[in-house]
């Protein structure tokens, strides 16, 4: 409603509250809009602050990292709290940059841990790639969610391995950023659609040794460093508490 009164912009608003897929999640319900006819174009937003609960919430699950965080890397110990916001604006008809599809899923596992064979991940990324209509190995990069914990990251290099190219770009760049919670979703896809414009596929900044419990075929998928590559499809994974979890795919438009 804040955003709404700023802008001055009519229609219908809402706020999308699932953790850290939030601002993911908000792409999504854009998308449907726009889909129905509802609307003519959507601003969407992600935001999260730093505060106590937050912080010290992350602190008594023992996931808070004393150091910056290393997302899938050998040494990760833990998550590194950030605060963001970003914005986009969606709009129906040709574009440069294109949102290709969404997925969603809600796997309910846990409250605070991923399903141990990231069921609910997949199916996200099932329905993102069947509403796009390609399959996973037309994706070049990946933004993937790396929280640097040990769990989530093990789940999701091993998503990552058993269903994309062995070619494909993927990195994390909560290494830079940390971990913004509400707003780390809009983050991923920022990256995702800078990735498709500059052709500047993003790199895992702040890991310096890549995991090798984490299998072969992944750390061959996972880059630390940034490399300048033409990019026509980008993914972006984002999965939150209470398995929530929300998949994006973005590609090059017709300007």
């Amino acid at each position: 409603a804040f955003v709404q009164a700023a802008l001055g912009v009519q229609g219908p608003c809402g706020t999308v509250s699932t953790a850290c897929s939030s601002s993911a999640k908000a792409f999504a319900q854009a998308q449907r809009w726009l889909h129905l006819g509802l609307v003519d174009a959507v601003v969407v937003g992600g935001v999260d602050a730093l505060c106590d609960s937050i912080l010290f919430g992350f602190q008594s699950l023992g996931l808070v990292s004393p150091t910056p965080c290393q997302p899938f890397g050998a040494g990760r110990n833990g998550i590194s709290v950030g605060e963001a916001a970003g914005f986009a604006l969606l709009q129906r008809g040709p574009g440069a940059l294109q949102l290709m599809g969404h997925g969603e899923s809600n796997d309910a596992h846990h409250m605070s841990s991923p399903h141990p064979q990231g069921l609910g991940a997949e199916a996200a990324l099932d329905d993102a790639l069947a509403r796009a209509g390609i399959g996973a190995e037309a994706v070049d990069t990946v933004q993937l969610h790396g929280t640097a914990t040990p769990r989530n990251d093990e789940v999701e290099a091993a998503l990552v391995a058993r269903r994309y190219a062995a070619q494909v770009h993927a990195s994390a760049c909560k290494g830079v950023t940390g971990h913004t919670m509400g707003a780390a979703g809009i983050l991923a896809a920022l990256t995702s659609l800078l990735a498709l414009r500059d052709g500047l596929r993003a790199g895992s900044t702040g890991t310096q040794v890549a995991d090798p419990t984490l299998g072969p075929a992944f750390a061959q998928q996972l880059h630390l460093a940034p490399a300048q590559a033409p990019t026509r499809i980008a993914a972006c994974h984002s999965f939150g508490f209470g398995g929530n979890n929300c998949v994006l795919l973005f590609g090059q438009g017709q300007a």
